[in-house]
């Protein structure tokens, strides 16, 4: 049964079996195919069974229909062919055409036998480079052979460090055609999931793309875009038997479209094609096919050797090293992902647990001091749920401030404004813990571009913790602002003199989820205030000495 898969529009992803004699377009709900492209008109083309094909026909749309790029009025269609309404493209064929066509890709792999392959050498995939270079015979040759060489090391070397795989695959088809005299280039990867075969990269040689561009031009009357258009002559159609082969065999293919090979039973005749040269080669891990490196030349511009094909092997393998690894990487941080997410889930609900549990108790409180009309058991219940709804406030503005994407809003304000807030809404802890908190505030501080709201938020996280890092009734805490010597930064500094920290964890206090309180904390106070503050361009310096207490010091850009 054909099907219609939109590869690109508001719809994209969406498929349609062709199922009936007559089937209409457009954006009207009632369509047989319904599209939201506001750029299609509500009845826009229709599909007529004719014989064994379907026939599209525009029904007087107002952006027009077109058909592998050309606009037409009434166009006989096949599998593979693609056609543009609005902005929205669709491709027809079937289930194998449309895994391949989904991301837009003008790669159409041949099921009907119309392209007609021949294999002429074959090599195996193989993991020695110097192997895909043996037995140069003169010194043209040589050259080459080094020239081939240089290119699969730096090439190896770019797959070692990149383990973004589209982006990897790109690179290597923009080096094989730095080596390699091709006209056009793809990559098709196996999916890990469904198996099917997905278009990762494509290159045309650059002359043979403006050719496409300029015919494109001159045939269309409506413009597209040369990034989505896909004409007929920039389709590249491979052969189904050569991509079995090199899948089943894992082996590299040359092979040619100009005469039969008694090897393969499908295709009877060279079709309109054009003759063309052509390289196939596994993506190959250990035992494993990823995947398929394609190129291919038309043979007026020359054929490819046995020495390409050796060559082009040998990136094969490299590649599929390369995926291999970039798989593995993704999956460990993947891992790494869910590990962090279970510590963060399992340090919230330990913390909320105690929360809830403070607010239970302060709540029981307030109820039976109502009951006896007790004032002061009131009153002391009442304390204790505003301790609890302080707490998990706190914890809210943490995860807030941790997990938000948006810049800082920086306006020129005065720092010492900020910390004299800051401080009067510490004044509680500091008067329940019974410690003295001093401040030094620099009356000539120049006012900076800062986000009051955050620096505010960063900074009673640092004095809170300064507060309850002290000794009760013989703690001191001291906030000061001074310039910095060379007058460019705005230092604001926190000292207490409670135990200090280990050296052993200053490297972790601004870990997301790390602290050394226990089920009292949740060890995002300290890693949000840093995450503010590198929002400013600025940085948190810590100083401290067991036993003799921590200094904090945000620096902050005057500029």
């Amino acid at each position: 049964m054909p099907t219609l898969v939109v590869v690109h529009g508001p719809d994209h992803g969406k498929s349609f079996d062709i199922n009936g004699s007559s089937l209409v377009i457009g954006r009207d709900p009632s369509c047989d195919v319904p599209l939201r492209d506001p750029g299609i008109s509500r009845h826009h083309a229709r599909l007529e069974l004719k014989g064994d094909h379907y026939i599209l026909i525009d029904l007087g749309s107002s952006n027009g229909t077109c058909v592998n790029g050309v606009r037409v009025a009434e166009s006989s269609l096949r599998a593979g062919d693609q056609i543009r309404i609005g902005n929205t493209l669709i491709a027809m064929g079937a289930p194998e055409s449309a895994l391949l066509e989904h991301r837009g890709l003008p790669i159409r792999v041949d099921s009907e036998g119309r392209v007609d392959s021949s294999i002429m050498a074959t090599t195996a995939a193989s993991g020695d480079p110097h192997l895909a270079f043996a037995g140069g015979e003169n010194l043209a040759e040589m050259r080459a052979s080094l020239v081939g060489l240089a290119a699969l090391y730096r090439i190896a070397e770019m797959l070692a460090h990149d383990y973004d795989i589209d982006r990897l695959l790109g690179g290597v088809m923009d080096m094989i055609f730095d080596v390699v005299d091709a006209d056009r280039g793809f990559i098709l990867l196996r999916d890990e999931h469904t198996g099917a075969m997905v278009p990762k990269a494509l290159r045309y040689r650059e002359e043979l793309l403006e050719q496409i561009r300029r015919e494109q031009t001159a045939e269309q009357t409506q413009p597209v875009a040369p990034e989505t258009a896909t004409p007929e002559k920039s389709n590249i159609t491979v052969s189904r038997t050569i991509i079995n082969y090199v899948m089943k065999r894992g082996e590299g293919v040359l092979s040619t479209n100009a005469m039969q090979d008694q090897r393969f039973e499908e295709g009877e005749s060279v079709q309109d094609y054009g003759i063309r040269s052509a390289i196939a080669v596994p993506i190959k891990s250990r035992n494993e096919v990823l995947g398929i490196i394609h190129v291919d030349t038309h043979v007026s511009q020359g054929r490819f050797s046995p020495e390409d094909l050796k060559l082009m092997a040998a990136i094969g393998y490299q590649t599929g090293l390369a995926v291999e690894n970039a798989r593995l990487m993704a999956t460990q941080v993947q891992q790494e992902r869910l590990a962090a997410v279970g510590q963060a889930i399992a340090s919230l609900s330990h913390y909320i647990k105690n929360i809830l549990q403070g607010i239970q108790g302060g709540s029981h409180a307030v109820e039976s001091g109502l009951t006896r009309i007790d004032v002061d058991a009131v009153s002391q219940g009442w304390e204790i749920v505003r301790r609890n709804l302080h707490r998990i406030n706190s914890l809210v503005l943490d995860m807030l401030s941790y997990s938000r994407q948006a810049p800082p809003n920086l306006v020129k304000t005065s720092v010492n404004t900020v910390i004299q807030d800051v401080v009067e809404l510490s004044l509680p802890g500091m008067r329940e813990k019974k410690i003295a908190l001093t401040t030094k505030l620099d009356p000539a501080l120049p006012e900076i571009s800062i986000d009051a709201d955050g620096l505010h938020h960063a900074c009673l996280n640092i004095i809170n913790n300064a507060i309850e890092a002290s000794p009760p009734l013989t703690g001191k805490v001291e906030v000061s602002t001074r310039l910095s010597p060379a007058g460019d930064e705005v230092f604001i500094t926190v000292a207490d003199n409670g135990p200090g920290i280990p050296p052993a964890e200053e490297l972790k206090i601004f870990q997301a989820f790390y602290s050394t309180k226990g089920q009292k904390g949740t060890g995002l106070g300290l890693a949000a205030a840093k995450k503010i503050v590198e929002e400013h361009d600025g940085r948190i310096v810590v100083k401290s000495l067991p036993g003799k207490g921590a200094a904090f010091t945000i620096q902050l850009p005057r500029k």
